[in-house]
């Protein structure tokens, strides 16, 4: 059952903060505007330890051209915990980006091409050898382990929760996408962020990103070429055009970044399953990632890669 504002707006009120004005709901939690420079976040899932380390990550993050958060207090007023953090300028990139398709849509590719090179330049931070991923509680990449094992290992878990009767020959297709992964190059651990999405990223008035959100869900030490990979997917993830959207970026990856066409959709394939089922417990019931998933595994694209 979806939570009412009102009893959001009440666990605000407990930590002294009353009339709030609700900004956003994600899978994450609903953010809130406290007035005064300050927003709050209440968490749906997160727990005091993941949030600690949390903004012991943000604490870390430099090198980055754009703000990100930065948790300045830490509450529990009822059943979710909540952050008070610092309010950072610009608008989401989804409420001013030109449709796809449209001239003006090179701007926004451009804005998140920007946005993922920039990250591939950052050294995946110390805390990330700490840091789980979705609704998970162990460390997704420890100290010494690799990105491929640790890749592997996440997609393995994730399958074992999907519903295999939606794709043909499922077992097959994972097995043999874990021999894919396997055989790939290990690359040098930078900053995934892992969601980047057009509601993550705020833009200023050129739609210039000034501004990078929600850091978390996925942030891992990886490989930047994943992280490409998801935000081609999910800058438009439930639009019928979206295998032409990934497309048009994956080309911009290739030109700009340099970028392997079949890595970006061997990545594709672990990504659609690591987040099939990340709704799960929504407390707002959003629908499951579960039928696009199955859509893509189902493609001859996907069919003919992973019986190469």
């Amino acid at each position: 059952m979806p939570l009412p504002d009102a009893f959001l707006q009440e666990q605000l009120g407990l930590i002294g903060y009353r009339d709030a004005e609700q900004l956003a709901i994600g899978m994450q939690g609903a953010v809130y505007r406290l007035g005064a420079g300050k927003v709050a976040k209440i968490w749906f899932h997160a727990d005091e330890r993941e949030l600690r380390t949390l903004a012991e990550l943000y604490a870390e993050l430099k090198g980055l051209p754009y703000r990100t958060p930065k948790i300045l207090s830490l509450h529990h007023p009822g059943p979710y915990w909540v952050t008070v953090e610092e309010e950072l300028p610009g608008v989401p990139l989804h409420e001013v980006a030109p449709e796809f398709g449209t001239p003006g849509w090179a701007r926004v590719r451009d804005c998140v091409i920007e946005v993922v090179e920039a990250l591939a330049q950052i050294e995946a931070p110390e805390v990330l050898a700490r840091t789980s991923v979705l609704d998970e509680t162990d460390p997704f990449r420890p100290a010494g382990v690799s990105w491929r094992e640790a890749l592997s290992g996440l997609v393995r878990r994730r399958a074992a929760r999907f519903d295999a009767r939606l794709i043909d020959d499922f077992d097959a297709k994972v097995e043999a996408l874990l021999s894919l992964l396997a055989d790939l190059k290990e690359p040098e651990p930078r900053l995934v962020h892992g969601d980047v999405t057009a509601g993550n990223i705020l833009v200023d008035d050129n739609l210039r990103p000034v501004t990078l959100l929600d850091f978390g869900l996925l942030t891992m030490a990886g490989d930047p070429v994943f992280e490409a990979a998801a935000t081609a997917s999910v800058m438009d993830l439930w639009s019928p055009r979206v295998r032409e959207v990934e497309a048009a970026y994956d080309a911009a990856f290739a030109t700009s970044l340099g970028y392997d066409a079949d890595q970006l959709l061997l990545y594709r394939c672990a990504y659609s399953l690591i987040i099939a089922n990340a709704h799960d417990d929504d407390p707002y019931d959003r629908d499951s990632h579960a039928p696009l998933t199955a859509r893509f595994f189902n493609s001859p694209q996907v069919a003919a890669l992973i019986s190469r």
